[in-house]
Formats: C-alpha cells, sequence, structure tokens
C-alpha cells in the first residue's frame, strides 16, 4: 500500500498542472465574470439583474439546465486533460529517454500502470466532482434567492450532469489510453488516424460489397456524446413540471450504452497495459 501511495505521489507531482486543468478553467471562468461586473460597474450599470418575476417552473428549469450544463462543461475540460494525461503518463518516460530507469524501480509493473490509470480517471472525476458541486451549489443558492428556484432541483442537475460525464470520460480516456500503450509519440494522432482509417475502410466495402456494417465513428462518437436534454418520449410534461424531467433524466441512465462505456473502459484499460507491458523498451 505505500509503495501504490508513493507511485500516486509521484505522478501527482509530475502531472499536476495537467490535472487540475478543470480548475484553471473555472478560475478563468470567474476571472472574465468579475472582470465584467468591474465594467458594469464602472459604467453605472450596477449588478446584473435576475428576473423576480420568472415563473417559479421556468426558473427551476432554467437552473436545472444551467448546473447540468456547467457540469458537462468542466467534465470536457476533464476529458481533454485526461487524453494528454494517458500518453503523457504512458509515454513520458520514453519521450524523455528515461523510461528504462523508471520501469527498473523495485515496483511491479501493475502497480506502476494502475497508479497512473487511477490518477488519470478517478483524479480528474474527483476534481471534476468538487468542482462541479461547489459552483452548482453557489448557482443554486444565488437562484434561489434571486427567483425562488429549488436548491434541489440544482442540485439534481449537477448529479445528473456529473454522471453523464463521467461515463463519457472513462471511455473516452480509456480509448486513448490505449492507443497511447500502443503508439510511443503522437498516440491521439495515431489513434485517431487509426478509427478514421477503419471508417473509410467500412465505407468502402459498404460502397462496393454492398455491405452493411455498422459505422465505427458514429458509434464512438454516440458513446463520447453527452446530452443534457431528456428524450421526447420519456419527457412530455414540459418545463411546467420540473420533477418529471428530472425523473425522466434518471432513467435515461439505465441503457445499455451505459454499461458499455464501463465495459469499453474496462477492456482498453488491460489492452493498453498489455501493449505497454510488451512493447520494446528505450
Amino acid at each position: 500500500m505505500k509503495q501504490f501511495k508513493a507511485l500516486i505521489k509521484k505522478e501527482w507531482q509530475t502531472h499536476w498542472s495537467t490535472i487540475i486543468a478543470p480548475l484553471w478553467f473555472i478560475g478563468g471562468v470567474y476571472a472574465i465574470a468579475l472582470l465584467g461586473v468591474i465594467v458594469s460597474l464602472i459604467k453605472g450599470n450596477g449588478w446584473i439583474q435576475m428576473g423576480g418575476d420568472v415563473p417559479a417552473e421556468m426558473a427551476n428549469y432554467i437552473l436545472w439546465n444551467s448546473t447540468a450544463g456547467l457540469t458537462m462543461l468542466i467534465g470536457t475540460v476533464g476529458i481533454v486533460s485526461a487524453i494528454i494525461l494517458a500518453d503523457s503518463m504512458l509515454n513520458g518516460g520514453y519521450k524523455r529517454r528515461c523510461e528504462i530507469l523508471h520501469l527498473s524501480q523495485p515496483v511491479c509493473l501493475g502497480k506502476i500502470v494502475g497508479a497512473k490509470y487511477l490518477l488519470l480517471s478517478l483524479g480528474t472525476i474527483s476534481l471534476i466532482a468538487v468542482l462541479s458541486l461547489v459552483n452548482s451549489f453557489a448557482a443554486s443558492l444565488l437562484a434561489g434567492y434571486k427567483t425562488g428556484a429549488s436548491l434541489f432541483v440544482g442540485l439534481s442537475g449537477c448529479a445528473q450532469g456529473f454522471i453523464e460525464i463521467s461515463l463519457s470520460l472513462l471511455f473516452v480516456s480509456s480509448l486513448y489510453w490505449f492507443f497511447a500503450g500502443v503508439f510511443k509519440r503522437k498516440s491521439f494522432f495515431m489513434g485517431t488516424l487509426t478509427i478514421l482509417a477503419i471508417q473509410v475502410s467500412i465505407s468502402i466495402l459498404n460502397y462496393t460489397a454492398g455491405l452493411h456494417i455498422p459505422s465505427l465513428l458514429s458509434y464512438i462518437a454516440r458513446l463520447a456524446a453527452v446530452n443534457i436534454n431528456v428524450n421526447p418520449p420519456a419527457f412530455a410534461g414540459g418545463i411546467n413540471n420540473i420533477s418529471a424531467l428530472i425523473d425522466a433524466k434518471w432513467q435515461q441512465f439505465f441503457v445499455w450504452d451505459s454499461v458499455m462505456k464501463l465495459v469499453y473502459s474496462v477492456i482498453f484499460y488491460f489492452g493498453g497495459f498489455f501493449m505497454y507491458k510488451n512493447r520494446e523498451l528505450s
């Protein structure tokens, strides 16, 4: 256990600036917002006003969309940082010509790679959770004070957005973790090029041989995508029934795609580990 903690600490010290990219993003958003408020005050416009005559259900609907959307936006930045981390963690030693030195530690390779993946995935997801909760809580309190919107609605939007973006992050980061294990250099470019090459091959076969092979690119895009909206068949109450909207959104998580995101994440993790373990050291 001490070895594993030491490995996680080492990875954190090496990659902390990339891991906290969502924090840099939120800091930038707040800095721009503060600048806008200062300019508004200097011009004598006062604080931005939030209409107090907004109907309660409309206010709740706007709050739910805002907190869910903000969480997914933070998570999208986390996905980008996780993709960068995948290549940096598995190929950083090779690029700096110290891979053999790092792998000569008296620690099993499984622990070394496990610490990298744990920090990449759960570390990024944990940061997204904290940032999303803090921002959504603050936004919900402000909206509740100005419009009477419900704190529960705001936090529900945060929770639902967090679950959706976390599943997508696991899938996408694990996919590019696998590519990082396969390609020592430019793993993002080479991995994306591999997907496109397979898609072109499928399209050619479908056209020339009259086959009906499903689109790989569309399938990957579907699993990687996040969606705030609720499917119309599942929700017909409009904004006048925010409880039905929240319930319908919860039901959307219980679909086969959610399971497959987790299954593929496990497959890509072990696939990346296998390729990394068996490739030539240099």
